[in-house]
């Protein structure tokens, strides 16, 4: 009896606190104390280092640009703030960031109302700006749900419960060559995003009354943070595409296959293999023509 009163104290004391806080909310007008989370930096992910690797590697005089990367996904979603996109509709500031940090010649692709307006007024004379030789295009443009699976147990009241999905997002970016028109690059990237909920509920009779316990906890990958790695890792793999293997090798063993890899055909995952093959060709002869000479010694 003595635990019921105080299941009941409990659920007064919980509705006092909430009556409270509204009461306050409502008061008179004040500035409020703003809640400070954790301190703000700047973005790293684990590709920074093979892209920085590229810096110096590419013609100074070549200009890349980014033209439009939208997400054609179609797919929507509802909070309780409204219904908004689920996929980031900045894909193409986040190419170009990664074109930045490689070190080679970024051209402003991405928003030339400045410098049209410019022009209209006879402030400035277009044709001294510089071409950009080459620019990224693409799409995400796909994202399935791919469903899931889960248990509960229960003895005694008592039992623990998970449940997993995935997102399964897809991307399509390719280099174009502006004087040609003619497609130099491309690759298609995929990525699993990986949810779970995990908790334990216990049911107990207190007398008569019923008392429900039910915590855990759920985790996710971030979509948009999973976007900005495939983004950089198709960047930097549009960039090496272009160049002989010899050149990007070292940068290319930076990344972790772990977080990302490429493999298929007319990659520079088939680049490598053609360049271990010949490697292993060229060993090979020097160590047959190695044989003759140590016998004749």
């Amino acid at each position: 009896m003595r635990l019921s009163r105080l299941v009941r104290g409990t659920r007064y004391a919980v509705l006092s606190v909430s009556l409270g806080s509204l009461v306050a909310c409502a008061g008179p007008a004040h500035d409020l104390e703003l809640l400070q989370g954790p301190a703000i930096a700047d973005i790293v992910t684990p590709f920074d280092d093979a892209l920085v690797c590229m810096e110096g590697r590419i013609d100074s005089r070549l200009a890349f640009g980014v033209g439009g990367i939208p997400d054609q996904t179609g797919r929507d979603q509802n909070s309780g703030e409204g219904t908004a996109r689920f996929v980031t509709q900045g894909a193409g500031d986040i190419v170009q960031s990664a074109l930045f940090k490689a070190g080679v010649t970024v051209i402003n692709r991405r928003d030339m109302g400045a410098a049209a307006m410019e022009a209209q007024w006879g402030l400035r004379d277009l044709s001294n700006q510089r071409p950009a030789h080459f620019v990224i295009t693409g799409s995400i443009n796909s994202l399935d749900f791919i469903p899931g699976g889960g248990a509960f147990v229960s003895v005694g009241g008592v039992g623990p419960r998970y449940r997993q999905n995935r997102i399964l997002v897809g991307m399509d970016l390719a280099m174009t060559n502006n004087a040609t028109g003619q497609v130099v690059a491309n690759i298609a990237l995929r990525k699993q995003i990986f949810a779970d909920e995990f908790g334990l509920m216990v049911a107990r009779f207190m007398d008569d009354t019923v008392v429900d316990v039910d915590f855990g906890g759920s985790r996710r990958e971030a979509v948009h943070y999973a976007l900005r790695q495939m983004l950089q890792l198709a960047t930097f793999e549009l960039l090496a595409q272009m160049m002989p293997p010899e050149r990007y090798r070292d940068c290319r063993e930076m990344i972790d296959a772990r977080m990302g890899s490429i493999e298929g055909d007319r990659t520079t995952g088939e680049q490598m293999r053609e360049l271990d093959r010949r490697e292993e060709e060229l060993s090979a002869a020097e160590e047959g023509a190695a044989e003759p000479e140590a016998r004749d010694g």
